[in-house]
């Protein structure tokens, strides 16, 4: 009697967010060395490592199908995109995943597809023996990540090599509205015809910004998405803050005004300020308009974007990143910026300090007045490299 083909699964997990090149590359490598007879692709709600995702399940499982469709594989029968995480409606770790599948599938060859970037790490994820006990893992190497690292772990490698593309990268052009190599072309599309990645709040403040205080604002999003990727702050929460810290600079002083003293909590030295500088009032208004008008919530959004004029003694990652790309974005043309955004990759507190000394050189050039805060800021940076 003949004996029956064993069932070959494999299973494909992660945030696809934006799902890109790299992705659909290992896809197309595993359905060529493996011939599965199904091969799932498991959207995640949420992930224990990364920020919440920049577009919802849906949206990034439309963006799936849109991508096998852009690589000739949208009438593949053998590819199905899984709810299984979303309908947990929360983050499920990797094991869980793999359990629930060789439940489904109690007597097929069940593989676990990766990128070597994921096998590097592989031992610290949650469980991974119970992965291994049940899936084989499937790997392509991807530039940038060779397979120097776990050898002892039991794997079937991929065919060739695949691109270094990064989802993290490519949200951090997506939200600044940069053009982003690496995603398909009907993957592009629906990102930009849903607004998707802040797309919707660009086109706002496009509408409502002058034109050069908009490239200013897009310039200053670029560059702090850049350094957020360097220093591991938050993309989303970095273009948030970017793009909407100058959105009171073109009030009236009274409409600044108003809004700036219902700010919670309120503006240091208004009065003084009001009297002598009307002009940092923006920073405090502009955190009351993100709140009211474009519903952010997140208090380290707030902060940094009203603190974003001056300065503040006691500073966290995302108020350095945007004070410092507020001064140094590849739109400003004194000599100090472009030095200033150079040495930000390199030593963020450094930079943020000759920032700081920028701006109170210039005030006090002018003979203008200086914020108190601008002054503790200062001071605060001299104390530390003293002490």
């Amino acid at each position: 009697m003949n004996r029956q083909k064993a069932v070959k699964v494999v299973v494909y997990g992660g945030m696809f967010d934006p799902p890109h090149e790299g992705h659909f590359s290992l896809i197309r490598a595993a359905l060529r060395d493996i011939g599965p007879d199904i091969l799932y692709v498991v959207p995640g709600f949420g992930s224990p490592f990364k920020e919440p995702p920049g577009a919802d399940f849906a949206a990034r499982a439309a963006m799936v199908r849109s991508g096998l469709r852009s690589h000739g594989l949208g009438g593949d029968v053998r590819i199905k995109v899984h709810p299984y995480e979303a309908r947990r409606g929360r983050v499920t770790y990797t094991w869980r995943t793999i359990a629930f599948f060789r439940r489904l599938h109690p007597d097929a060859s069940l593989y676990f597809l990766m990128g070597s970037d994921c096998l590097e790490t592989f031992r610290r994820w949650k469980n991974y023996r119970r992965i291994l006990s049940s899936a084989r893992l499937l790997v392509g190497v991807r530039a940038g990540f060779s397979l120097r690292g776990p050898v002892s772990l039991p794997y079937k490698r991929l065919r060739g090599r695949f691109p270094a593309v990064s989802s993290t990268a490519l949200k951090a052009g997506l939200f600044s509205g940069s053009r982003v190599p690496g995603l398909p072309g009907d993957t592009a599309k629906y990102i930009a015809v849903r607004g998707l990645y802040l797309g919707g709040l660009r086109a706002r403040l496009k509408r409502s910004m002058p034109p050069a205080r908009f490239r200013h604002t897009l310039g200053v999003a670029r560059l702090a998405l850049a350094l957020a990727q360097r220093y591991g702050a938050d993309p989303r929460r970095t273009a948030l803050a970017a793009l909407l810290h100058d959105v009171a600079r073109g009030l009236s002083k009274e409409a600044m005004l108003a809004r700036a003293a219902v700010c919670r909590p309120g503006m240091p030295a208004m009065r003084a300020a009001t009297r002598n500088a009307p002009v940092v009032l923006h920073a405090y208004a502009g955190a009351v308009i993100a709140e009211k008008k474009y519903g952010v919530k997140d208090p380290e959004v707030l902060r940094a974007i009203r603190v974003h004029a001056f300065g503040r003694a006691s500073s966290g990652l995302l108020d350095k990143i945007i004070f410092t790309a507020d001064l140094a974005e590849a739109g400003r043309n004194f000599p100090e910026a472009r030095a200033i955004r150079e040495l930000a990759f390199k030593d963020l507190d450094a930079a943020y300090a000759a920032a700081q000394r920028v701006k109170l050189a210039h005030v006090i050039g002018l003979g203008g007045w200086v914020h108190p805060e601008s002054v503790k800021a200062w001071n605060s940076h001299l104390e530390k490299i003293r002490s």
